[in-house]
């Protein structure tokens, strides 16, 4: 997986404990999107602006959640 990338949120990580980002994850289950950066532990970063409808909304997300749609 690399920056670039579409993918499909596939699911929601069981240990997400604060509601609204829980929330938030539930929202985009289902939805692609464009990889916009990995960070130094892996995860991957989505904008998820397209779905909560505020600027500068994103993610980060093991890869482990997502399903790549094309490279």
């Amino acid at each position: 997986m690399k920056v670039g990338d579409r993918v499909r949120l596939t699911g929601v990580p069981p240990d997400l404990e604060d509601f609204p980002t829980k929330l938030t994850f539930q929202k985009c289950l289902g939805h692609d999107f464009t990889v916009t950066a990995i960070n130094q532990i892996g995860h991957v970063e989505l904008q998820i602006e397209s779905i909560t409808g505020t600027s500068g909304d994103l993610i980060y997300v093991s890869p482990r959640f997502l399903e790549i749609i094309s490279k």
